[in-house]
């Protein structure tokens, strides 16, 4: 297990031996992120491996938005037609507190688009996957690893089929399983279980609305909020995303008071369930995540890339495995494995959005924080913009937005052009 600190993803750097074995490189996980590493890695000219103890395609509970970051990457991997066409293009959000209201047009910062996309995971998870078999990674599916050991000369996998027990080895290997604990346990990569958001997701046929998002935070969902996101031929992804479970009702309760609540009402209409809904874990400790193990690099959820605030996590993960392929191909170009490079790398793109999302959260948490921040931007568009983007941009603020600050904000005269 890694220290914890500063020194916690810093491994020494490790001569790679280049004994014969079967893989450069095996990705354990074939969510985005997973995908994303054994596209870039198998492009690269790395004999790559990708396993999943799932079978494709295969449905994954989330609010499937994509971010103009997430956009940034899916046209990196030549998805974005393929993602226009299934799914549904946003170009406006609504986010509703109990006094305020804040209407905007999505604009990018400077090298990002200016609108985002909704696809469910069901159709995400597999076009990711055809494209990194496309580019050469081996899929492997129904395929669950249980354990590793790493030596000098590379790692082997322990995996559970239905056939029985197998090994696999591999020089290097990329950890991205998302929020599921078990592996990452048993592996004493986590000291204890991290601290979790949870969520429910519910589909509903029958939306008229389709270019906006909808983020809802109001008294049946505080502390939280409630989504609706329009996901192309009048379907609609409906959620609620939690700080912890409530102890009084269930999360299936919680949703459906916030179905019948007045502002979701006023979207829903007459749109109708098509499934029951289901519930999820979100893991959003980054900043205190391992992000490395010997001869393994982690990625996405798996590293804690879930932002604070809004759950969402699918940029954060096709941009993590994006970075790791890029690590594990140097390392094997040079023969050095150099894990703190990773994590120094990780680190310098997130931690500061994660410290101002963790800020904002904390002025999402009652009806009075949420309020102040719809009135302030609503009556200043230079505020609007900054929690815009930092709602669903994934973009940094230059500062973090504290009540004196705040304050300074809405009180300071308006630019004028």
């Amino acid at each position: 297990m890694e220290e914890s600190g500063t020194s916690r993803s810093s491994h020494f750097r490790k001569h790679l031996s280049n004994a014969a074995v079967t893989y450069d490189l095996a990705v354990i996980g074939a969510g985005p992120a997973g995908a994303a590493a054994a596209f870039h890695a198998a492009r690269a000219g790395l004999r790559v491996v990708l396993l999943d103890k799932s079978e494709f395609p295969r449905d994954k509970i989330c609010g499937d938005g994509l971010t103009a970051r997430a956009v940034l990457e899916l046209q990196k991997l030549g998805l974005e037609e393929e993602v226009q066409k299934r799914g549904a293009r946003i170009h406006q959000f609504q986010m509703t507190a109990p006094l305020g209201r804040v209407v905007a047009q999505l604009k990018g910062a400077p090298g990002f688009p200016d609108y985002a996309y909704v696809l469910p995971r069901l159709q995400l998870d597999m076009l990711l996957v055809e494209r990194a078999v496309a580019a050469g990674a081996e899929l492997r599916t129904q395929q669950e690893v249980t354990h590793w050991d790493a030596d000098d000369s590379g790692i082997t996998l322990k995996i559970k089929t239905s056939s029985g027990e197998q090994s696999l080895r591999a020089r290097l290997a990329i950890l991205a399983t998302g929020a599921h604990l078990a592996l990452a346990q048993r592996m004493r990569l986590l000291a204890r279980k991290p601290e979790m958001m949870v969520a429910s997701r519910q589909y509903l046929e029958g939306l008229d609305q389709q270019d906006t998002w909808h983020l809802h935070f109001g008294r049946s969902t505080l502390p939280g909020y409630g989504w609706i996101f329009p996901a192309g031929n009048g379907l609609a992804n409906v959620g609620i995303g939690l700080e912890h479970r409530r102890r009084d009702q269930s999360l299936s309760e919680d949703l459906a008071r916030y179905l019948s609540s007045k502002p979701a009402q006023v979207i829903l209409k007459g749109a109708k369930p098509i499934a029951p809904p289901k519930n999820f874990p979100l893991r959003w400790d980054f900043l205190q995540s391992p992000l490395s193990a010997p001869r393994m690099l982690i990625a996405g959820e798996a590293a804690g890339l879930v932002n604070p605030l809004t759950g969402e996590g699918i940029d954060y993960a096709l941009e993590s495995g994006h970075v790791a392929a890029t690590h594990a191909i140097r390392a094997l170009q040079t023969g050095v494995e150099d894990s703190a490079a990773y994590a120094a790398a990780l680190h310098a793109e997130y931690d500061k959005l994660f410290l101002f999302s963790q800020r904002l959260r904390d002025w999402c948490r009652t009806p009075w924080g949420v309020s102040t921040l719809a009135l302030g931007a609503m009556a200043r568009p230079d505020l609007k913009m900054r929690l815009v983007g930092s709602l669903l941009g994934g973009h940094t603020a230059p500062s973090l937005p504290t009540a004196k600050r705040l304050l300074k904000v809405l009180l300071r005269p308006q630019p004028t052009n």
